[in-house]
């Protein structure tokens, strides 16, 4: 004799459907039991599974002006350019079966601005007043407004400006002036034109007259780098280095910046925990990166195609804190111009 009692329950979390199944069995005879009372929990649970997978959450990106303005039209990817969405009158783009590690591309005045989407369900963009866009957390800061001249009071046109993103940079025109926005008070502006660089501290400024002379400036070229603490010439290095150029980097047949660097002397390439291509100098992680002369603290995002050499210094003593595994001290192409 065999009496069972299935109790379904049905239950949305999260936006997650759970389905839960009580199966109560009674019997006097264990040989009654029926194999089919099985499979068919078994079907339920993966019915279960199914239905939970496709509840996931959508993702939502909304997108405002400063004065929180909703900003319609502007176009959005994830994976393939060509299969964007526009944000609506409200500024919401949505998009399904977005990925913890997928990264969200939004195309705004001729610029790819991309936003690791790092498992949210939705971010609130600002565009500034300068035509950046920013994750309205990191939004903490003013524009600023700038004339940049040279000493005969001739108005400078095409100079690269930035705060802290040497590739998250804005020109000034053809009558000198630049905008750049989500300032704060203790960055340090740095204006790269004719092959210098100038660094002018803020200062609390919120607009500036600029006054630029080549020879007040830094040479880019990978001769001098930034310490953090100072300058320093990269020819009073003696110990061992190895070198790799523009020609030899696209010679590796790849675009990925750290696999075209497999090879050279020292250089280690593994993998970091999220399986990305991570450099090693003896076998030591973190070195310090230098970039057109300006210290990074992490792996430029760079393609070979941008850079016209790498040197590894195997030895980065004479850089300061942050250089004890080594140093990949990098310049771009067009960075002397």
């Amino acid at each position: 004799m065999v009496c069972s009692v299935l109790i379904l329950r049905i239950c949305v979390k999260d936006n997650i459907l759970y389905i839960y199944l009580d199966f109560i069995v009674t019997f006097s005879e264990p040989h009654l039991i029926s194999s089919g009372v099985f499979r068919f929990l078994f079907f339920l649970i993966l019915v279960s599974a199914a239905l939970s997978a496709g509840a996931s959450e959508p993702f939502i990106g909304t997108l405002c002006n400063t004065k929180g303005r909703a900003i319609k039209g502007v176009k959005v990817y994830v994976h393939n350019p060509k299969e964007t969405v526009k944000s609506d009158k409200k500024g919401e783009f949505k998009f399904d079966g977005v990925n913890p590690g997928d990264t969200i591309h939004i195309s705004y005045k001729g610029k790819v601005h991309s936003f690791a989407v790092n498992s949210r369900h939705d971010i609130m963009f600002v565009v500034g007043e300068d035509g950046r866009i920013f994750e309205k957390d990191n939004y903490v800061g003013d524009a600023f407004h700038g004339h940049l001249f040279d000493y005969n009071g001739k108005p400078i046109r095409g100079a690269m400006v930035y705060s802290r993103d040497p590739f998250d940079y804005v020109k000034s025109d053809r009558d000198g002036n630049f905008l750049l926005d989500n300032i704060v008070s203790t960055d340090t502006l740095h204006i790269k034109h004719e092959g210098y660089i100038h660094d002018i501290a803020m200062d609390g400024s919120k607009g500036m007259y600029i006054k630029i002379q080549r020879s007040h400036g830094r040479r880019i070229g990978g001769d001098l780098v930034s310490t953090g603490a100072g300058m320093v010439d990269v020819r009073q290095y003696n110990g061992p280095r190895a070198v790799r150029t523009a020609k030899e980097l696209e010679a590796m047949g790849t675009s990925d910046l750290a696999l075209a660097m497999l090879g050279m002397k020292g250089v280690t390439v593994g993998r970091d925990k999220d399986g990305k291509p991570e450099v090693l100098i003896r076998n030591r992680r973190n070195p310090l990166w230098i970039l057109d002369g300006i210290r990074m603290t992490e792996m430029p995002d760079l393609t070979v195609m941008e850079v016209e050499k790498i040197e590894v210094l195997h030895d980065g003593g004479m850089y300061g804190l942050g250089a004890w595994s080594g140093v990949v001290n990098i310049t771009t192409k067009g960075s002397s111009r």
